[in-house]
């Protein structure tokens, strides 16, 4: 039996749920699991879709995590924490796949599953070539923030992926804050050390999975009969809406995190942004995203309480945590 899994706070609940409904489009036999860092409203939640809070967990330094960490920080560290505990909990579940919440599947994702049937680890390279230099983004950013997109892996339950597990957990639990100049990029940039560290890792090199805009180089979009194909070779798995927001088609921006690529000189991705665009709406997430998360327990949309909160965690951080 296998799973799939997101972690999100309360503000990301609009793209959790853009994500099941094309997990259970395409992956009708998998379990979805929402992981979810803070508590919820259940009357928000459609029906069969299983939700994990982190309190669940009973994790002894949780408040220790929320105190220290920013939100994006904090769904970061608990990943593997989020992981580890459903291979515990669900003892028939044979693999699982974490997936961000900004991915949507447009392929089922046997290419990852056919990997696992005879590997432990399976990891995705932001891209598969160079990054021509002179612009934003190029390849001194994997240097910095990781070679691998934590935005996506798949395990199978055996010894290599728990030990992998409780190395990472050990890392993130103190190390998962974003800060490059000290060789830190949350809980992404471990996961160069993976390949060496662990047996029974493979490098999932399948162009249709993982695309975004830090892999449009080497990858444009078509679509034929309504399937959208990479290269016009294989089937586009999944798409990977990093930075992407709801207004992203008027602002013409594909992300936030470059200015490379647009609307106007890649046409060809737009198909697929206009459909993220209406499922995030589907999913009421303006008003889901108003809502911005301090710590596991508690919301507020007050710009003074943000303030405030994001500064004790840089003095924080600061004090006790970076050496």
């Amino acid at each position: 039996m296998n799973a799939i899994y997101t972690v999100c706070s309360y503000n990301h609940l609009g793209r959790a749920l853009s994500l099941a409904d094309s997990v259970s489009t395409h992956c009708q036999g998998a379990k979805f699991i929402i992981c979810l860092i803070d508590t919820v409203d259940l009357n928000l939640i459609p029906e069969g879709i299983e939700l994990i809070m982190a309190r669940d967990m009973n994790l002894s330094f949780l408040n220790e995590l929320c105190s220290k960490y920013s939100p994006l920080e904090l769904n970061s560290a608990l990943k593997p924490y989020f992981g580890n505990y459903i291979f515990e909990k669900y003892k028939q579940l044979d693999q699982i796949i974490f997936l961000d919440s900004d991915i949507l599947l447009f392929d089922d994702l046997n290419p990852v599953y056919e990997s696992l049937d005879v590997n432990s680890i399976v990891l995705s390279p932001h891209s598969l070539s160079t990054v021509p230099n002179g612009t934003d983004f190029d390849d001194r950013v994997f240097l910095r923030s990781g070679i691998y997109n934590a935005g996506f892996f798949g395990l199978k339950r055996d010894l290599n992926s728990q030990e992998f597990l409780e190395w990472w957990m050990g890392k993130l639990r103190n190390e998962c804050f974003f800060d490059s100049k000290r060789g830190m990029f949350a809980e992404q940039l471990w996961l160069n050390l993976v390949p060496l560290y662990f047996e029974g890792v493979d490098i999932l090199k399948h162009e249709g999975c993982n695309v975004a805009y830090w892999n449009l180089h080497e990858r444009t979009l078509t679509e034929k009969h309504g399937v959208f194909y990479v290269n016009e070779s294989v089937p586009l798995i999944f798409f990977h809406y990093s930075g992407a927001s709801v207004s992203c088609i008027e602002e013409n921006r594909m992300s936030q995190h470059q200015q490379r690529y647009t609307f106007t000189n890649r046409p060809d991705v737009l198909e697929v942004f206009k459909l993220y665009r209406n499922s995030l709406n589907k999913h009421s997430f303006e008003k889901f995203n108003q809502v911005y998360t301090l710590n596991s327990t508690f919301r507020s949309q007050s710009i003074i309480v943000k303030t405030v909160g994001e500064f004790y965690k840089k003095v924080v951080k600061k004090l006790f945590y970076i050496k």
